[in-house]
């Protein structure tokens, strides 16, 4: 009796469905049978056997090779050569030249201060203008003063300034108010440390005075001898003054602006009052502008008590009791000044 060999049945299919697939791979060549879960390589093949089997649908083109070079040469010459980031001072310098300009500050924001913050600012300013003109050998300037002498306040001078610090030396020239075309030197020589004095009477043919600093002729028309002359000095009086003023408290009222100009020319601007003469027996009021670029007074202009003029206008004081008035225009702090700037012999004067 036949009996069926299952064993024989199963391997006569396995061997025709085998070859039918074989059969099937060999007319649809992209295909292909995963046989083990180990053979993951056949998944890293897949797309290049695709791709090998689209050959004969791409066609070169001369056009379209040659738009595609095109496109890579410009890629290549705009492409950065190095990654973005990796120089900063770049990107701050692109943003930089891409920021818009600020809006207009207001009118408020300029800096107004009262009271014993505006003093202590005052005598900072001061004490750096000090130390900054140490510093400074000699400079030039144009020097304008009014001063009240005897009770009688004189018209406003103009007078062309030469100045060394070490040693001290000083040229003046009158060229307006005053004796127009007046030269003043100090000292005459090494040898001689007296003051000369050229007037231009009778057409500045008589001969050049020699006076004291401090005798009663040189300080007949002022306050102050010519050992005292330049912004050094000046400085260093006006910080005296308002250090003595600093311990008065609310019996001195202090106010400082930074929004005014002096000669055209931006300035810290700073207004000192006395209440009482008790405080300051000869100053009533003091204005003082420190040139901001500078940062060394440029402007000392001071007023006394009405009591100490005659004739003083209660409605008017500050036209009245004016006392006196220095101005420093043009200042030129490097000026390459030489000895022959302050020598009785130079061409340039006109000393007998």
């Amino acid at each position: 009796m036949f009996r069926p060999d299952f064993k024989r049945s199963l391997r006569l299919i396995r061997h025709v469905v085998s070859w039918r697939t074989r059969r099937q791979l060999r007319r649809r060549p992209g295909h292909f049978v995963i046989r083990s879960r180990r053979e993951f390589s056949s998944l890293i093949a897949l797309p290049f056997a695709q791709l090998r089997h689209l050959k004969h649908l791409i066609k070169p083109h001369p056009a379209a090779a040659f738009i595609l070079a095109s496109a890579a040469a410009i890629g290549w010459t705009m492409m950065d050569a190095e990654p973005v980031g990796a120089d900063a001072s770049l990107l701050v310098r692109a943003s930089e030249m891409n920021r818009p300009e600020p809006p207009p500050l207001p009118e408020e924001s300029s800096m107004h201060l009262h009271g014993r913050v505006a003093m202590l600012l005052q005598i900072a300013m001061l004490q750096d203008a000090n130390s900054r003109l140490e510093k400074v050998q000699s400079y030039t300037a144009t020097f304008e003063k009014q001063e009240r002498i005897d009770g009688e306040l004189s018209e406003e001078q103009t007078m062309q300034l030469k100045l060394q610090h070490e040693p001290l030396s000083v040229y003046l020239k009158w060229e307006k108010g005053g004796e127009v075309g007046r030269e003043l030197l100090f000292p005459i020589s090494s040898e001689d440390s007296r003051l000369l004095v050229q007037l231009t009477k009778f057409g500045g043919r008589l001969p050049a005075l020699k006076l004291e600093p401090s005798s009663t002729l040189a300080m007949s028309e002022a306050r102050y001898p010519i050992t005292m002359a330049g912004l050094r000095q000046m400085t260093q009086i006006a910080l005296e003054i308002r250090q003595q003023a600093l311990n008065l408290g609310e019996r001195v009222h202090v106010e400082m602006r930074d929004d005014k100009t002096f000669a055209g020319r931006p300035v810290y601007a700073y207004s000192m009052t006395y209440a009482d003469s008790a405080d300051s027996e000869q100053y009533r009021k003091s204005i003082m502008y420190i040139d901001k670029q500078l940062m060394v007074p440029v402007h000392s202009r001071n007023y006394t008590w009405p009591d100490l003029v005659p004739n003083a206008d209660p409605n008017n004081l500050d036209e009245t009791t004016l006392i006196e008035s220095y101005a420093y225009k043009g200042i030129e702090l490097k000026a390459d000044l030489s000895q022959g700037d302050f020598a009785r012999e130079n061409p340039a004067y006109r000393f007998r």
